[in-house]
């Protein structure tokens, strides 16, 4: 194999420092004259790491941001839920409470159209207690001596008699209605004027005793007071016959229940009968 001269060694060594000293100075011109900057391999890879490395700080904190603001969100929107509920809760009582007024405001009317269709001087009051006993049927008004109520009163709800008073106190009074199994009221059948004595009967409502067999009593036969008994003016609605039987076999009256036409277990406000300006007209 030749070998090359010491002389041709270094003229090569030299023209190939030469030419990488023109490359260079060929691209550091280029770049001047172009006003661009050179990027090395090197330094673009420190700005890809850089980057990714920014990313994976980044996205985490961005993540809990989301997570975070949601939250805040549902916060709020339990917020107002909760006052949505609570203003919610207010109109249904409001709403009840108009109802239950527009209600009572019925039931007086039609205590009011009793008391106007009576000649008696009358007093309005409210159920506010009953007797616990299952064997009474007693309830307490809020009226009383100061209101001129006295024993042995008359007391109306809005379908008809529902009792009389029989113990007074200054401001309340007790009512014996007429399903108490002590209760006596002389009555009449309005069709044909048979008479009996209506007895309480409890929860099964009242009966028409006294009235003998073979008189024509149908059920829907109204019931009204006849006045005998000294008590109860003539003609208060009492009730329908609602059951006609024929009695024992040894019994000379027949069975004849009747339906209260005032619902005892709903009456809320009732109308006490003080007095008639003329008894005459009730005889």
């Amino acid at each position: 194999m030749p070998h090359q001269s010491p002389k041709k060694s270094k003229a090569t060594k030299r023209l190939l420092v030469v030419s990488i000293l023109l490359t260079i100075a060929g691209i550091i011109t280029l770049g001047i004259l172009t006003k661009s900057r050179l990027i090395l391999p090197v330094e673009m890879a420190i700005k890809d790491t850089n980057g990714h490395l920014q990313s994976l700080l980044t996205n985490p904190f961005s993540r809990l941001r989301q997570i975070w603001n949601a939250y805040v969100v549902l916060q709020n929107v339990k917020e107002e839920n909760q006052v949505l509920r609570a203003q919610l809760a207010e109109l249904e009582n409001e709403i009840t409470t108009y109802r239950e007024a527009l209600i009572e405001n019925r039931r007086l009317r039609q205590l009011l159209a009793i008391k106007e269709s009576q000649e008696w001087q009358t007093k309005v009051a409210h159920i506010v207690g009953t007797d616990i006993a299952p064997w009474r049927a007693v309830v307490t008004i809020d009226a009383g001596k100061k209101d001129g109520i006295s024993v042995d009163m008359p007391v109306l709800g809005q379908g008809g008699l529902l009792g009389r008073v029989i113990e007074t106190s200054m401001s309340f009074s007790k009512v014996m209605l007429i399903t108490d199994y002590h209760s006596r009221i002389a009555a009449i059948v309005q069709r044909n004027r048979a008479r009996g004595i209506l007895k309480g009967d409890g929860a099964r409502g009242c009966v028409l005793d006294y009235v003998k067999k073979g008189v024509d009593i149908q059920k829907g036969d109204i019931i009204i007071t006849s006045g005998l008994d000294g008590i109860f003016p003539k003609g208060l609605m009492i009730g329908k016959v609602k059951l006609v039987g024929p009695g024992d076999k040894s019994d000379l009256f027949q069975f004849i229940g009747v339906e209260p036409s005032s619902r005892i277990d709903q009456v809320e406000e009732v109308l006490v009968m003080l007095k008639s300006p003329d008894k005459d007209k009730i005889r």
